[in-house]
């Protein structure tokens, strides 16, 4: 059933296993946007597929993004395939909005790393792929764009397999083949030698010939190798190593081994000419070769005065513990909490205990509190689809949590739970801000407040000394995209001015001195005087 904007109603899952929580992560100007489109199209969640630059994508919904045309923030987008229910988290590619790539870490149980073919693998792609390795992410590369007449599938992959070699194998699980004018026209699989075309427009499947057989013999061979050799199937290597033949069902099971282990990365290609050129395959890959959140280990949860507690398990039936991973509001549509369940079962109406990690000092609230669960959606951008109960994998929308921050742990009234902090960049940029006239200056209290709430990297100073009030940032970017916030959204404007820095003398090495004060009355006193700096 769908909708009149042509969005179908949420998928929903009952097990844990039917779940993919996949984020894509490459960096600015890659296609991951782009990529969105045209997965939430082929799975037919959407009856058209946006355009970046015409600012009608699903997941830039927001108007700085539009207006930018670049995501400056995290959204999810929830679609159905093959019986599996998919959370795709498109996060931004520029460094100052590492906030959002790592909260996409945290709520994902595999990633994505899209990287244009025209484009290489520059100093911040690597910095992006290092954010991955540091949290263990399992994943699968996209190489975009290969409709374009600079794209060079081949170079892109060995490019990848020289700097990313740290990160364990890097192989192409299906080859590009084109047309006769040099245009992509499919893919052939190395795994199954089947070829998937794209010529009338969908995808048909073809055997291998023998032309083509030939040209993948030695590619076939270094992948089922590296997919045996990172699965540590020694049984299979021995076979496979006397020559032996190995069923294609058996490499599947080792296929998906490899990859959850996230030692062993999988090249993918895609194209947006036609725009479902590859599409159904990175799908294929997300439900056959990436972990349900029932394989993923979970993050450590301590009680809530910080002693540890044995590890819990993706199981509907256990005890609660949700984690907010982003919060996003606007005066029309209120407070929206994006809500990763990790263990038990989340309902509408439901009393949960909120716990948080932030210092008061930082201008963010000290999270103990006990709030009501709003409507749970599936997200599809900024669409919001209504869902029953959310069970351990899902990710959700919940509207109007009163008390909740990113960052915030969601646990029951009966066992309440504190999850491990995820590690924030440190704002390291000060910008000191005035409102613009007596109207901004009363609405410019609550317009920050939200902002922090939805920004765990955002830092409020009130300098006493100075009488300024000074916003820590990333960098230039999110300062720009604060006073943005600040101005479209919430309708205050601010000026910038210098930042003052309070400065104080003190003591370098001790020193002593002799005064001697006199009175009228011929009275004095003498005052010796020893100071020393502090040790």
């Amino acid at each position: 059933m769908s909708d009149k904007r042509g969005f179908k109603a949420a998928p929903t899952a009952n097990l844990p296993e039917d779940i993919r929580n996949v984020v894509l992560i490459g960096p600015t100007g890659s296609g991951k946007t782009s990529l969105v489109e045209s997965l939430i199209y082929a799975a037919g969640a959407s009856t058209r597929i946006g355009n970046v630059e015409d600012g009608t994508t699903i997941s830039d919904f927001d108007p700085i993004s539009i207006k930018q045309h670049r995501s400056v923030g995290l959204a999810v987008a929830t679609i159905s395939w093959q019986g599996l229910v998919i959370n795709l988290i498109d996060t931004p590619g520029y460094e100052d909005f590492m906030a959002d790539l790592r909260a996409g870490l945290r709520a994902a149980d595999a990633a994505l790393f899209v990287i244009g073919s025209t484009d290489g693998v520059d100093a911040a792609t690597r910095h992006l792929w290092d954010e991955c390795e540091a949290a263990g992410m399992p994943r699968g590369i996209v190489v975009t764009k290969l409709d374009n007449e600079r794209g060079d599938f081949e170079e892109t992959v060995a490019v990848c397999q020289r700097i990313f070699a740290g990160g364990g194998a890097v192989l192409p699980l299906h080859l590009p083949i084109h047309a006769n004018n040099g245009s992509p026209i499919g893919f052939i699989d190395l795994l199954t030698t089947t070829i998937h075309e794209w010529t009338t427009g969908s995808r048909a499947e073809r055997e291998c010939e023998r032309e083509h057989g030939d040209l993948i013999e030695l590619a076939r061979g270094d992948l089922i190798e590296a997919i045996i050799t990172e699965s540590e199937d020694e049984n299979l290597m021995d076979r496979f190593v006397a020559g032996e033949p190995v069923e294609v069902e058996t490499l599947n099971r080792d296929f998906e081994r490899a990859v959850a282990r996230g030692h062993f990365h999988p090249v993918l290609g895609h194209s947006l000419a036609p725009a479902t050129l590859g599409t159904d395959l990175i799908l294929e890959l997300i439900g056959r070769g990436f972990p349900s959140p029932a394989e993923r280990p979970l993050p450590v949860v301590m009680s809530v005065g910080g002693d540890p507690l044995p590890p819990l398990l993706p199981d509907p039936a256990g005890p609660l513990c949700a984690e907010v991973f982003k919060t996003t509001s606007d005066p029309d549509n209120g407070k929206l909490s994006l809500v990763r369940v990790f263990s038990g079962t989340l309902t509408a109406d439901q009393a949960v205990h909120i716990t948080g990690h932030f210092e008061s000092s930082s201008g963010h609230q000290i999270q103990d509190v006990v709030a009501r669960i709003g409507v749970l959606s599936a997200p599809l951008g900024a669409e919001q689809r209504p869902v029953a109960p959310a069970i351990a994998g899902s990710i959700v929308s919940v509207s109007k949590l009163t008390g909740a921050e990113t960052g915030d742990t969601l646990s029951s009234l009966a066992q309440p739970l504190i999850m491990e902090p995820w590690l924030m960049p440190e704002p390291l940029l000060p910008i000191a801000i005035r409102a613009h006239t007596a109207t901004d200056e009363e609405n410019l209290g609550p317009a920050l407040a939200r902002l922090l709430a939805e920004d765990p990297t955002l830092r409020i100073d009130q300098n006493v000394a100075t009488r300024q009030m000074v916003v820590w940032c990333i960098g230039e970017a999110h300062a720009n995209l604060v006073a943005e916030q600040l101005r479209t959204r919430y309708r205050v404007n601010v000026d910038t001015e210098e930042v003052r820095f309070q400065l104080r003398e003190t003591f370098a090495t001790m020193a002593e001195g002799i005064g001697r004060i006199g009175e009228q009355s011929g009275q004095y006193t003498v005052c010796e005087i020893v100071v020393e700096p502090l040790p």
